[in-house]
């Protein structure tokens, strides 16, 4: 990506700004008492809990005094408590004319409680992804008003068939157009090469061929297990900035966590590939926990059992294998999945339909709870999680079960370029860096440039105290496209922040305000604009379509 030095901080007008900051939340007397600071020698650790009865049903009255939370053992002071429900904020006033944002409550009308259903078709078989869509529209005809359901399939690609929600017809009728993929064996060699070519940019390079030796479904196998741990990821991107309960149904055949150990032949055969996803899968967990989404993993095979007791086979082999098979597997990164994110694996059940009922009532009710680790020593280490309501008995709690303490530090350049890469590239808009656009009218001195400015929110920014300064360091990315996906044209800067005390005040009230002209150029019709705070990786990004452009 070409890197510009023509950015700079502008003197904004006051009608400029206003438009700016109306969108915005307002600003605290006391950040440190909001719980807006931005601290560097610790961070908030925010749990979501749901809480049943011994009959199952969600506990509704609970006070931060009811919950004990306890970080290895220690106990801990709750700074940050709510509960959530299914309701629905109230609708905020249009964006201006000229301003985007892909911060969902500045739109209005949104959930405090949402749930995305993925149709995973990369890793099911065709025969199940028949036979579960049939589940989904079932479960489709009982939506209640309050439900909020969006819709997403990953195939080629991570696609919107719907986003939230509560209009049934219409997630039938897209859920009718979606035929899914016609893919081999989940055992066997499918995937898709998470392939990012600068000059393209339509999502379906994601596809892979069907491998024929050990060697091409190890390489079709790893690509496939990344690709959909990233597109995992770009989901929970997308809903970190909504508030409350967030729930991912993942309706899929699953994926091991491990390839070339199925047996010793496999383990000694060196054109074969052995290693396990263990760092992809972390990374996408901490992705959920920070964005609050749970996972609830259902399998899509229903009520399945071992392959040695097929009918197909002439007798059953009892000998011990190597390998615990598919099923097993997969089915264990489903509960893993699920038990480190505070969701529910539904696993070997025929009724789809009632799963996705449960999963869906989880977000009924829940309750956000949030502390300051005393003494983080950022050593790495696992953190295990008990969180207890010591004077009610026979309650249900569903948490996620930890967290690793690891400190936000600048990561390295690769990781930088993955990151910045695929915030370019998700088909959705990542919300973990909240931004405002606004497009001023053009500017005589750039006829024919789009004179845009932009606010990013600064709780988000990680901000480093060194001596008398504030430090931080934000990428920015502006990358011109079509409709398809095509790239024609990608500009990017590094901004480096070091602020006095007034100017850190300032920033607190105000936001970071920049100032570009991006040229216009023909063909293209999107206009994509990328975050990210280079302390923690967080990245925000707004796609702004030109022909809503009006100066």
């Amino acid at each position: 990506m070409q890197l510009t030095r023509t950015a700079k901080f502008a003197s904004l007008s006051a009608v400029t700004l206003a438009a700016l900051l109306a969108q915005s939340p307002a600003p605290q007397k006391d950040p440190a008492d909001s719980g807006l600071l931005i601290k560097s020698t610790t961070r908030l650790i925010q749990v979501n809990v749901v809480v049943h009865d011994h009959k199952g049903q969600p506990v509704k009255d609970l006070k931060k005094e009811d919950f004990k939370v306890f970080d290895n053992g220690k106990p801990q002071k709750i700074s940050v408590f709510s509960m959530d429900s299914s309701s629905v904020l109230p609708q905020a006033k249009p964006l201006p004319q000229n301003v985007f944002t892909n911060k969902l409550a500045a739109k209005g009308g949104v959930p405090t409680s949402t749930t995305v259903i993925l149709l995973d078709a990369k890793n099911t078989q065709y025969k199940d992804q028949a036979w579960s869509r049939r589940q989904v529209v079932k479960y489709l005809a009982t939506l209640k008003p309050e439900d909020r359901i969006a819709i997403y399939s990953l195939g080629r690609g991570l696609t919107v068939l719907h986003d939230f929600t509560t209009d049934s017809s219409s997630l039938l009728a897209k859920l009718d157009k979606f035929k899914g993929a016609n893919l081999p064996e989940t055992a066997a060699s499918e995937g898709t090469s998470f392939d990012f070519d600068p000059s393209v940019l339509d999502f379906s390079q994601w596809m892979g061929n069907q491998g024929s030796t050990g060697a091409e479904a190890d390489f079709f196998m790893q690509d496939r297990v990344i690709g959909t741990l990233r597109a995992i990821q770009f989901i929970a991107n997308h809903m970190a900035e909504l508030p409350g309960r967030k729930n991912l149904i993942w309706v899929s055949g699953g994926f091991p966590l491990s390839i070339g150990f199925e047996s010793v032949q496999a383990m000694h055969d060196p054109s074969r590939t052995q290693r396990q996803f263990g760092p992809e899968l972390d990374e996408t967990i901490r992705a959920l926990n920070n964005a609050n989404v749970a996972i609830y993993p259902v399998d899509s095979r229903g009520l399945v059992v071992d392959s040695r007791f097929s009918a197909e086979h002439q007798k059953v082999d009892l000998k011990p294998s190597l390998s615990m098979g598919p099923t097993v597997e997969n089915q264990m990164t489903m509960s893993e999945l699920a038990n480190r994110t505070g969701g529910h694996a539904y696993m070997n059940t025929n009724d789809l339909t009632k799963a996705i009922h449960d999963a869906v009532a989880d977000s009924a009710v829940s309750y956000t709870i949030g502390y300051y680790p005393e003494n983080e020593k950022f050593d790495g280490k696992f953190h295990k999680l008990d969180i207890k309501t010591p004077e009610y008995h026979g309650m249900n709690l569903r948490y996620r079960k930890g967290y690793f303490d690891q400190a936000e530090s600048p990561q390295d350049e690769n990781r930088r370029h993955i990151e910045l890469r695929d915030a370019v590239y998700s088909p959705l808009d990542s919300s973990a860096v909240g931004i405002i656009v606004q497009f001023d009218k053009t500017d005589p001195k750039h006829p024919g440039d789009l004179n845009l400015y932009m606010r990013v929110d600064p709780t988000a920014i990680g901000i480093t105290p060194v001596a008398d300064r504030s430090n931080a360091v934000v990428d920015v990315i502006f990358n011109l496209r079509d409709g398809k996906g095509h790239q024609y044209k990608s500009e990017s800067d590094t901004i480096s922040l070091s602020l006095k005390p007034d100017s850190y005040k300032k920033l607190m009230q105000t936001g970071m305000i920049y100032h570009r002209f991006v040229p216009r150029v023909q063909g293209a019709t999107e206009l994509r604009v990328v975050v990210r705070d280079a302390s923690s990786g967080a990245t925000g990004s707004v796609t702004v379509p030109l022909r809503d452009v009006k100066l």
